[in-house]
């Protein structure tokens, strides 16, 4: 076996154990199940925009913040539509396009493991690692709830932090790479509270 090969299998066999224990995990949804996800089901969601579309009739503009959420909630977040500046969907490349919510716990693990090689971990802790991170009891019941850009938000904060460790350990160009790509999954996944609290 060439040295690259018998460098790259623990890590070619982590994925696969990420894979299949998201899948194990979220079979239902190979059998077409859906989570009832009240936030952004219809019924909670629009209850949370209403406010922002009665406003939007009568001015012909939609306000942007709201006040029926919370203490105030930007109407980007709940009502408004937006579109990427970027041409491809990160998510779907990081999740392997595995549909909701496998996508969700497959990132969490990868990018957890992404910081255990980071930090130099046995690759068997970091497969341990990534499982406990991704699959922390919070994790579902915020997926279940639909904080959907919460749970992304969260997914990523392991790989922004390996970013930031490998320019602090001195390797900065694969630093910066990663940071980048980690601050920009980290601030497009659009929950600023969760990034605030990770910086």
């Amino acid at each position: 076996m060439n040295l690259w090969l018998k460098k790259a299998l623990p890590h070619v066999l982590a994925i696969l154990v990420f894979l299949v224990v998201t899948v194990l995990f979220c079979k239902p949804v190979l059998d077409g199940k859906t989570l009832n996800q009240h936030d952004i089901g219809i019924d909670g969601w629009r209850g949370s925009a209403q406010n922002a579309f009665e406003v939007k009739e009568k001015t012909g503009t939609m306000p942007l913040w709201s006040t029926s959420v919370f203490s105030g909630m930007p109407n980007y977040q709940i009502a408004m539509e937006g579109k990427s500046a970027l041409p491809v969907d990160l998510n779907k490349v990081f999740g392997l396009g595995l549909p909701k919510p496998m996508n969700f716990f497959f990132i969490a693990c990868v990018c957890f493991y992404i910081l255990c090689v980071v930090l130099r971990f046995n690759p068997v802790i970091g497969v341990l690692g990534g499982l406990t991170f991704a699959y922390s009891t919070y994790n579902p019941l915020i997926i279940s709830a639909g904080h959907e850009t919460k749970m992304l938000t969260i997914a990523y904060m392991p790989f922004l932090l390996a970013g930031l460790l490998l320019i602090f350990n001195k390797r900065y160009w694969v630093g910066l790479a990663v940071a980048t790509l980690g601050a920009t999954l980290e601030l497009t996944s659009n929950h600023p509270q969760i990034a605030y609290y990770f910086l």
